[in-house]
């Protein structure tokens, strides 16, 4: 007779794992999925910095803008701030430009560094232990920090610039007429800085750390501001859009943003080389005098 109560014999599945094979397939199907999606997200993540440092630059733009509604539209020259009656045109640096607008506090100092920046030695002035120094501005000797960095060229990890931007000249012909709020749309304001001269490809500048912003090495692509207020990414050192209409009745040319190439005013009795009116966005470490400057680059 079955006992329904009788023990059944227990039975020993056998564990099933996996096979070579399988793990094989299993580690490639991860391989294929990850040399997708790191290069996805490195773009992702370069078109966020780009669309940051367009804001960025825009955003400095428009605090000069700011400065100057309250200035008879005069975008701010440190030279005028110091002594409107009799300036020293010799202050209106890049680094006393920056630094008059922290000190007034239209931006703070990390607003100077580029979300693109490329060069190790151009940073934020209180990450180097140093600090901007708010104290010393009393508005009647001091208006900005003077220690405000801004030569890019000769910086180094124990002397690092504190700004990655480039501006309009602030000479010649162009700097009397254009440095306002009511300039247009092919004027430009502010950029990413740019390799000498605009040039590239050649011994001294192919290493430039401007390549590397926003594209490959082969050509440089920077964020512009124009003085309507509009600021995109150019693709070129000859934006399209900004042509430069010379003041002798010459036609309009392309205009190498970096490069101070046409000296037309002297038709009109300017002293010989002074700028002129096209387009010249630099980084400047020394204003000789209205129509004279230096420029830097790295």
């Amino acid at each position: 007779m079955h006992n329904r109560f009788a023990k059944r014999p227990h039975i020993i599945k056998p564990y099933k794992g996996f096979t070579i094979i399988e793990l094989l397939v299993v580690i490639a199907i991860i391989v294929l999925l990850v040399s997708i999606l790191i290069p996805a997200m490195g773009k992702a993540l370069r078109t966020a910095r780009s669309t940051e440092d367009k804001t960025q630059a825009k955003g400095i733009y428009t605090a000069m803008v700011l400065y100057a509604s309250s200035n008879n539209d005069k975008l701010p020259r440190p030279s005028f701030i110091r002594d409107n009656f009799d300036p020293d045109i010799t202050d209106d640096t890049t680094g006393n430009l920056m630094s008059v607008m922290i000190g007034r506090d239209f931006f703070t100092p990390d607003y100077c560094i580029s979300p693109v920046e490329a060069n190790p030695n151009i940073i934020d002035i209180n990450e180097f232990g140093v600090e901007y120094d708010y104290g010393s501005i009393d508005g009647e000797d001091v208006f900005w920090d003077p220690l405000f960095n801004g030569d890019v060229e000769n910086a180094t990890a124990s002397n690092p610039a504190y700004n990655s931007y480039a501006h309009q000249a602030l000479v010649g012909h162009r700097a009397k007429t254009k440095w306002n709020s009511n300039a247009g749309s092919s004027d430009l304001m502010i950029s990413n800085r740019g390799p000498r001269e605009g040039a590239f490809g050649e011994a001294t500048d192919s290493q430039s750390y401007t390549l590397q912003f926003h594209g490959s090495n082969a050509s440089w692509s920077g964020s512009i501001v124009s003085g309507d207020g509009s600021s995109r990414i150019a693709h070129s050192t000859f934006p399209e859009g900004v042509a430069y209409q010379p003041l002798n009745g010459m036609p309009l040319g392309p205009d190498n943003i970096f490069d101070c190439e046409w000296n037309d005013v002297t038709a009109n009795g300017a002293p010989d080389g002074m700028p002129s009116g096209d387009n010249w966005m630099v980084i400047c470490t020394e204003l000789i005098d209205e129509n004279n400057m230096t420029a830097a680059w790295d």
